[in-house]
């Protein structure tokens, strides 16, 4: 959760130019929190590990942001539309 933070707090800061923005961060933190309360579960930490980067993998991909940090990745180093 903490890299779906930080991804999204800097993908939004390109997108936007806007630094002071922090909202992804606190919604972040607030998975998180609620990811290790699940994880506190007997047996769920793998469970919870799982969906912690399963979450990740799709904020990467999907248009969550529009555009998604993957585009701009694609498009910094020329490989995407620009």
């Amino acid at each position: 959760m903490v890299a779906l933070g930080v991804t999204s707090y800097v993908n939004n800061w390109y997108n936007t130019g806007n630094a002071a923005d922090v909202k992804p961060l606190l919604f972040a933190g607030t998975g998180a929190l609620i990811l290790e309360l699940f994880a506190a579960i007997p047996g769920m930490e793998p469970v919870a590990a799982a969906l912690g980067w399963l979450a990740f993998t799709g904020f990467l991909i999907g248009p969550v942001q529009n555009p998604s940090p993957a585009q701009n990745l694609l498009k910094i180093t020329g490989q995407g539309k620009g």
